[in-house]
């Protein structure tokens, strides 16, 4: 099958035939139709330990076309969306209903990291294995993955915007309806307006918030928050200068980001972070400060979204055209164009590129 293949940390993608097992007792195989170039996937090599070569990807959409034995939750003929935190359903996280926090998840950096082993990669080429991104490798025409992995969608919702539906929907929306609980009529910042940022912005919108500030350096992402119902943008300079704000969400997750959101939120405020910050940073707070102001500082993990009990409610959203998927995908492609993708995003040109995996 084609997939695109990082050879070496950091290394531009390579469009490959490689070999994809079948599925196992309790697998699924995913004939993908849509994915998503997150930026996360781009940090996994550099930041975040995953090994090479791999094929990366998590943010995807497909066809069911056959089932291990033993799997009854989906059917071949079923449209899925990728789940990325497949939930064990019996962890501690999972019987609270947190299962986006799977206390099992199981990632190929595991058993490096010194967490277990990891499951089988069934990618190879030539018999030598290719590690599986995420436990889900969406950037390739095919995956396999346990049945967890994956849920159903409606067959009538586009594949780009079920590939949407995989991670950057419920991590930006859902860092504002879950994670920071936007009250109607808050006063809410969001602090960087890639395509979680975004949804973000979408997300308090949805709650109710009077006024929501899109904080970006870029004017176009700026102007494009104002059409998916930003009150206003604004520079990363001109932060400094908000105060008494009740939520800001940071999507970018550094520690001038995430200091510079606390000095902005009114007592008794909340910031949520939803970027993801690399290992090695840190950040201070003042330990008197976050006593006597009881300010809120929370993460927000996939925007504390359950993909199998919450994609009906996203969908439902974008059906009634409260969560405008479509304005923030730039364009479609051929998954060769992959390497012209990441440059785009990565430059600005583009908010987020989806490319479909099918010749």
């Amino acid at each position: 099958m084609r997939a695109a293949v990082m050879w070496a940390p950091g290394e531009p993608f390579d469009i490959r035939e490689i070999d994809i097992a079948p599925p196992a007792p309790g697998e699924v195989s995913v004939e993908l139709h849509s994915c998503g170039v997150c930026a996360s996937d781009l940090s996994l090599t550099t930041s975040f330990g995953q090994p090479t070569p791999v094929v990366l990807g998590h943010e995807g959409a497909g066809i069911v076309t056959s089932v291990g034995e033993g799997v009854t939750s989906v059917a071949p003929g079923d449209h899925v969306v990728m789940v990325w935190v497949p939930p064990c359903g019996h962890c501690v996280p999972c019987r609270r209903g947190d299962d986006y926090l799977c206390a099992n998840r199981r990632s190929s950096a595991d058993q490096r990291a010194g967490k277990g082993p990891a499951r089988q990669s069934p990618l190879s080429l030539n018999g030598a294995s290719i590690h599986q991104g995420m436990a889900t490798s969406t950037f390739a025409a095919q995956t396999v993955v346990p049945a967890n992995a994956v849920v159903r969608i409606d067959d009538d919702v586009p594949f780009p915007v079920a590939a949407m539906m995989g991670c950057a929907v419920p991590t930006g929306a859902g860092a504002a309806l879950r994670s920071a609980r936007v009250q109607p009529g808050d006063n809410v910042a969001v602090i960087g307006c890639g395509a979680v940022g975004l949804n973000a912005v979408m997300g308090a919108v949805v709650a109710g918030a009077a006024r929501v500030i899109a904080i970006d350096p870029m004017p176009e992402r700026r102007a494009l928050a104002t059409t998916v119902g930003a009150t206003e943008g604004a520079e990363p300079d001109q932060l400094d200068q908000l105060r008494d704000l009740d939520v800001v969400i940071d999507a970018v997750g550094a520690p001038a980001t995430v200091t510079a959101a606390w000095r902005a939120v009114r007592r008794g405020g909340t910031v949520t972070v939803v970027g993801a910050g690399r290992p090695d940073q840190v950040v201070e707070i003042n330990a008197y400060e976050l006593f006597h102001d009881d300010k809120k500082l929370t993460g927000s993990f996939h925007g504390g979204i359950s993909m199998h009990r919450d994609l009906p409610l996203l969908v439902g959203l974008w059906r009634t055209g409260r969560l405008p998927v479509e304005r923030l995908i730039t364009e479609t492609a051929d998954l060769s164009k992959i390497n012209d993708a990441v440059d785009a995003q990565q430059s600005g040109q583009a908010l987020r590129i989806v490319l479909s995996p099918q010749a």
